[in-house]
């Protein structure tokens, strides 16, 4: 026969573990709350990635525009952009340009148009920025035969380089401006 005390661990020892039904309902709930937690967690990174990348985008743009207008300037100062990108005078465009920069805003190099419609293989480039420029003249405007007038900036900022380019966010800014700055 048992004694009381020996009678009470037992009992207390049946007690500690969990009914199969309360494993079930645990498993349920987990199932359950792990996605939700999980999607949640998912969607915020997104969400600071993509607020991130606006913000960048943002400052880039800037940064080209001041070195697009360096390679306008008379005469030429100091640029990242080294190749020929006119001043868009008369009809003819100058051809587009693309340039390559990190994660943190730094220009990396010079593309090629052909690199708009392709996966970017440069190492660490992460935004790729598309620049075209047209001559501009507003409606009301009466320019003398001299002057160089005004010019319509495009600025076209991808992101990011690595993914195919129907994957990419654009960003696109739009800047009237003269040989020496914006208006």
């Amino acid at each position: 026969m048992m004694s009381h005390s020996e009678n009470f661990l037992r009992n207390r020892a049946r007690a500690r573990g969990m009914t199969l039904m309360e494993v079930v309902v645990a498993i349920g709930v987990a199932a359950f709350a792990v996605p939700l937690i999980l999607a949640a967690v998912s969607s915020a990174g997104f969400s600071r990635r993509n607020a991130e990348a606006d913000t960048r985008s943002v400052w880039i743009a800037r940064q080209v525009q001041q070195e697009v207008l360096a390679a306008w300037a008379e005469p030429p100062r100091k640029s990242v952009i080294s190749t020929s990108f006119p001043y868009p005078e008369g009809a003819a465009r100058p051809p587009a340009k693309v340039l390559f920069y990190d994660r943190d805003g730094t220009f990396l190099a010079e593309g090629a148009p052909a690199d708009l419609g392709s996966t970017i293989t440069t190492p660490k480039a992460v935004y790729l920025v598309r620049i075209a420029a047209e001559k501009h003249v507003p409606p009301n405007f009466a320019a003398s035969p001299t002057s160089s007038g005004l010019a319509l900036l495009s600025l076209e900022v991808l992101y990011p380089a690595s993914a195919s380019p129907d994957k990419r966010s654009r960003y696109s800014f739009r800047v009237i401006t003269t040989r020496h700055g914006s208006l």
